[in-house]
């Protein structure tokens, strides 16, 4: 479970390595958007179009851009370049813009409810524009759902959060307004560790790079696990948990599962270091984590992970289990057990 705190002491360590260039994303998204907007304000007789127009096609991209600009520089600790505020300009630029039209449209309709329903989903569709920034081919539906799920049990801590910040947004609408300038790149870096935290926690998707991918019951090492190896050894010896394969295309494996580095398993190798093909393996299918005593499984698919003693596990939720369970993805072959060695 993520904390205030430590949100924030992430978002201040990364942001030394990158904070002025955070500072300009921040200015150039303001004028550009701004620009653009004074623009089609001068446009006679179809100003009051041309303002909603400019805002669908321009203003909610750019806003995407910079979501993504400073969490891809969150995740790294460097700043990754202005290319990152136009990235919602390219590639399916066209999903980009109808997920983010919805998400105004229904935000809005919320809140002619009153005025609480809309916060609500304000907070549910929190995630919605890094998503979009981060999965471009995912239409709107999958996004909606997918920032749902992150947000759900999430959404109070999530206003607290922003409510910490009100001494900063008063402290930079001192001089003019034009210290909020300085104050948003902390604000937005937070928000950046949030959205990478609760992608890992109820995504199943890993911060950063997976350390290995195995198909087929083999394992391709990446550079990143190469040097593990190297450090420490080996990864085997390193390891006193392992994932044993016991039905399936992994039947025999043994697959460590070490203390810090969890193992998420499913059809996407972009997302997982375990990759199954079985016909009920979803894309990020479940997470298995060793923590010295037993295992936590996280489950994230909506065939379910099944401990074949005590049933489904309940989705999204972490589970601890102990050394000799077995787990079944979905209701197909693919059976593994867990064991401390």
């Amino acid at each position: 479970m993520w904390t205030r705190a430590e949100l924030k002491g992430r978002a201040k360590a990364g942001l030394k390595q990158y904070y002025w260039y955070g500072v300009l994303m921040v200015l150039a998204e303001g004028a550009i958007a701004g620009g653009a907007s004074l623009v089609a304000s001068f446009i006679p007789l179809l100003n009051f179009v041309a303002g909603p127009v400019v805002a669908l096609f321009v203003v909610n991209v750019l806003i995407v851009g910079l979501f993504s600009y400073f969490t891809q520089s969150t995740e790294t600790e460097s700043n990754v370049g202005i290319d990152a505020l136009f990235g919602g300009f390219k590639g399916n630029y066209m999903n980009v813009v109808a997920v983010m039209f919805f998400k105004g449209l229904f935000q809005f309709l919320w809140s002619l409810l009153f005025c609480i329903p809309g916060v609500i989903k304000s907070y549910e569709y929190r995630m919605i524009p890094y998503l979009a920034a981060e999965f471009p081919e995912k239409d709107r539906k999958e996004i909606f759902a997918m920032s749902k799920q992150m947000m759900d049990g999430n959404k109070f801590d999530t206003f607290i959060l922003d409510l910490s910040f009100t001494g900063w947004f008063l402290l930079g609408c001192l001089p003019c307004g034009l210290g909020l300038l300085f104050v948003m790149p902390y604000y937005y870096a937070t928000r950046s560790e949030l959205y990478l935290q609760l992608k890992e926690d109820r995504l199943g998707i890993p911060r950063g790079r997976a350390g290995f991918v195995a198909t087929a019951g083999t394992m391709t090492m990446t550079g990143d696990s190469y040097k593990g190896l190297t450090d420490s050894g080996s990864a085997y010896g390193a390891a006193s948990g392992f994932l044993v394969g016991v039905q399936g295309e992994f039947t025999g494996a043994d697959i460590p599962v070490a203390i810090g580095s969890p193992l998420t398993i499913g059809k996407d190798p972009t997302k997982c270091n375990l990759v199954v093909n079985g016909p009920q393996v979803a894309a990020v299918h479940v997470k298995v984590e060793f923590d010295g005593r037993g295992f936590v499984v996280t489950d994230y698919s909506e065939a379910g992970t099944f401990d074949l003693q005590k049933g489904r596990l309940p989705k999204g939720r972490p589970t601890q289990l102990q050394s000799g369970a077995y787990l079944q993805l979905g209701t197909g072959g693919d059976v593994f057990s867990l064991e401390i060695r």
